[in-house]
């Protein structure tokens, strides 16, 4: 199947030089970090840079997507409220993502039923600031596993971390999924112009990211 390719960034990238990335790199898409939410409020924080780069690519018309990096040990509640702060959602936006990352397998000091509770209620009101949509949902196999393989957020689009496959072979999936719609399958990498990005692939047409915008926003 077709792929399209694109990069996420956050502050970590630095002051990005966009016309010499995209004639670099040419991504099709842009994911951008707007809030990391850590083990505690102290040490949670909006993304520096994500204001900046999310201007920057309106003026490029490239697609643009947020994400929000988040912990079971905040309240999703918070997260969320944390997460809207700085990034608006609009229609034609990439659908926002709620990533699922290492602090959610089972090093963590919250029980595995609560965990998946918590992320229930992230997908939940994320969904309800866009109009029902769901929003995607980012992770990895060992993570999902560490769930127990929580079937109920299939509906999600997944958005996939495997760096040990290399394309154009397939990544390795969590269990609750069958396909994917992005992939992340590199990561810190470096190039003029830019300091950090990770490499992700669109699971399809370049025409076909319109399938995963948002389409209205909730009052």
């Amino acid at each position: 199947m077709t792929t399209t390719f694109g990069i996420d960034i956050s502050s970590y990238s630095l002051t990005i030089d966009w016309p010499t990335v995209l004639t670099a790199l040419n991504p099709r898409f842009v994911f951008a970090r707007a809030y990391h939410i850590d083990a505690t409020l102290g040490t949670s924080y909006p993304d520096p840079n994500f204001k900046d780069y999310w201007a920057d690519l309106a003026k490029l018309n490239l697609p643009r997507g947020a994400y929000v990096r988040c912990n079971p040990n905040i309240d999703p509640q918070q997260s969320v409220t944390d997460f809207f702060s700085v990034y608006t959602p609009q229609p034609g936006d990439l659908l926002p993502s709620v990533d699922i990352e290492d602090e959610w397998d089972n090093s963590s000091t919250v029980k595995p039923k609560q965990r998946v509770l918590q992320i229930g209620q992230l997908i939940k009101l994320v969904a309800d600031k866009i109009g029902g949509q769901m929003p995607l949902l980012y992770t990895k196999q060992r993570v999902w596993k560490d769930l127990n393989n929580p079937g109920q957020f299939a509906a999600c689009p997944l958005w996939v971390q495997d760096y040990l496959a290399v394309p154009p072979a397939a990544p390795s999936l969590p269990a609750s999924w069958s396909s994917y719609a992005f992939w992340q399958y590199g990561e810190n990498k470096k190039a003029v112009g830019i300091a950090d990005y990770d490499l992700n692939l669109f699971n399809g047409l370049e025409t076909a990211l319109k399938n995963f915008t948002i389409q209205r926003v909730s009052v």
